[in-house]
């Protein structure tokens, strides 16, 4: 056997068997019986040899990686998007290459750009890309493109959006029911139109009331630690006085509460909180956080689908969100 990296050559030699066939065993497109199979896997794990994924990939066009893009891994939100997409994609033969870009428009120009030379088979896109050159990019990209709350951004792909107005709607006019006057709403510093639709629910929702109030909205300052932020913001929330908070996000909103009990403020009874997300950090936080949940499952379900299928037509679908309610209200 000649020195340097193993080949499938060197394999087939070892395990007695034709170059195809161990081709066959590993990529599972034949009928191969147990005891061969055993003598290439012995084989392969003998000389620890590692298949050549991109030269497969150019000859045969397929590479079985889907690209996904995410805004922030340290998101739970985000990161448990990347688990059921990874693990929806893994029983189908795929595996995932995974980009965080926290929002920075040449980050996610770049990212974009390096995975389409892996040859992708598909990008799922989980947010609104920030910079608009992307979107062209992604189009034109010749794979499946499948976006998740991408707003109109995402027009001529396949994309699946939460009616964001709508769960922020929902959980004003909840709180307004429990007799809240002065409800806070915390958004976040960006330009993504989830975030905007979010807080134009919070307004239509004060309005109707006549209880709207500019100086009961505050934002976080950007991308960063949204732990810290929340705690940062709860400080600035008590002196608000108010008695109900609508937060556009969970960790921001843990992070409130944080400085709540800390600060002997009783919740509910003084104060009701709502995040946004729902996710895994709110039922465990004590108290357990009421929240907007998101249908992740299904949009995760969606996005797999569609980029699998190549036959799916590009249009926009809407999905609603629904108000979980737990000890913070």
């Amino acid at each position: 056997m000649r020195k340097g990296r193993p080949t499938m050559k060197d394999v087939a030699a070892l395990a007695g068997v034709t170059q195809p066939t161990v081709s066959y065993v590993i990529n599972g497109t034949a009928t191969i019986s147990e005891e061969v199979k055993e003598k290439v896997n012995r084989a392969i794990k003998e000389l620890n040899y590692e298949p050549n994924y991109t030269a497969r990939a150019l000859k045969t066009n397929r590479s079985e990686i889907i690209g996904i893009l995410i805004p922030d891994i340290s998101n739970e939100y985000y990161s448990r998007m990347v688990s059921l997409i990874s693990t929806m994609l893994r029983k189908r033969g795929y595996t995932t290459m995974v980009s965080s870009t926290n929002y920075e428009k040449d980050t996610e120009m770049d990212s974009l750009r390096k995975m389409l030379t892996y040859n992708v088979d598909g990008m799922i896109v989980a947010y609104q890309l920030l910079n608009e050159e992307c979107w062209k990019v992604l189009k034109d990209a010749g794979c499946n493109g499948v976006v998740l709350e991408g707003g109109s951004a995402a027009e001529g792909l396949s994309c699946m959006n939460t009616d964001n107005f709508y769960g922020a709607y929902e959980a004003v006019k909840f709180l307004q029911k429990q007799g809240r006057k002065y409800i806070a709403y915390v958004g976040q510093h960006t330009e993504l139109e989830a975030i905007r639709d979010r807080f134009q629910g919070y307004q239509k929702a004060m309005e109707e009331e006549g209880m709207y109030d500019p100086k009961l909205v505050c934002d976080t300052e950007g991308p960063g630690d949204k732990w810290q932020e929340g705690i940062h913001l709860g400080k600035k929330l008590l002196r608000f006085g108010a008695d109900g908070i609508l937060v556009s996000s969970d960790i921001v909103a843990a992070g409130i509460l944080k400085t709540f009990l800390n600060a002997g403020k009783k919740v509910p009874e003084e104060v009701a909180v709502i995040g946004y997300d729902d996710v895994p950090l709110a039922e465990v936080f004590v108290p357990a956080l009421s929240t907007v949940a998101q249908p992740i499952q299904e949009m995760c379900q969606f996005a797999v689908e569609r980029v699998l299928d190549k036959r799916s037509e590009r249009k926009t679908e809407v999905l609603k969100p629904k108000l979980i309610l737990r000890e913070t209200t």
